[in-house]
C-alpha cells in the first residue's frame, strides 16, 4: 500500500512540491491526491490547506514538517536528508520553518498563483 499525500491542487507551490516528489519517488511509494478531491472526508478544508497531510499505509496521519520528512525518508535520492531531519532537536527548527513557508506560500507562487488560491486565509 502507498503513502497518500494530500496537496492543494490549486496552489502552484503545492503543485511544484508534488511534481518534485513524484520525480524522486523511484520506488513508487506515494500517491498524490488533490485535497479538493478529498475534502469532506476526515479533515476540514482549512486544515488541509494549512499544511501537507499524508496518510501512511497503517492509517496514521502526519502533517506539515513531519509529513515532509517522512516523504524525504521514503525517496531514495533524499534518504540522507530525511534521516537528518529525524535527529533530535532538528524538529524544533523544522516545524517553525515549515509553518512559515506554508503561511507565506502565496508569496512563493505570486507569479503563478494569480487567482489567490495559494492564500490560506482566503479559504474557509
Amino acid at each position: 500500500m502507498k503513502i497518500i499525500a494530500l496537496y492543494d491542487g490549486k496552489c502552484s507551490l503545492c503543485q511544484r512540491t508534488k511534481r518534485t516528489f513524484q520525480k524522486l519517488d523511484w520506488n513508487q511509494k506515494m500517491e498524490w491526491l488533490s485535497l479538493q478531491e478529498y475534502e469532506g472526508s476526515q479533515f476540514s478544508a482549512v486544515d488541509l490547506r494549512r499544511e501537507l497531510h499524508i496518510i501512511l499505509p497503517n492509517g496514521h496521519i502526519l502533517k506539515g514538517f513531519d509529513a515532509v520528512r517522512k516523504l524525504l525518508l521514503k525517496s531514495p535520492p533524499t534518504l540522507i536528508v530525511g534521516l537528518f531531519l529525524y535527529i533530535p532537536l532538528i524538529p524544533l527548527i523544522g516545524h517553525p520553518i515549515y509553518r512559515w513557508i506554508a503561511k507565506n506560500r502565496y508569496k512563493f507562487g505570486a507569479k503563478t498563483c494569480t487567482d489567490g488560491s495559494c492564500s490560506i486565509e482566503e479559504k474557509n
